[in-house]
């Protein structure tokens, strides 16, 4: 799976693991957010904003 996506979907595949997890921390996912580029507090605020109602 390497070849396929790369390294930084690689990566990506991992932190979206690790939010599955309910034993990953915030640091970890600040970790692996940083290491994909992308923000960490956006990751997080979006992944527990998606069981709240919108609007």
């Amino acid at each position: 799976m390497s070849r396929r996506n790369g390294q930084l979907g690689e990566r990506l595949i991992q932190l979206f693991n690790a939010l599955q997890r309910r034993d990953t921390t915030f640091g970890q996912i600040y970790a692996m957010s940083a290491s994909c580029g992308i923000d960490a507090r956006r990751v997080l605020a979006d992944h527990f904003q998606r069981g709240a109602p919108h609007g």
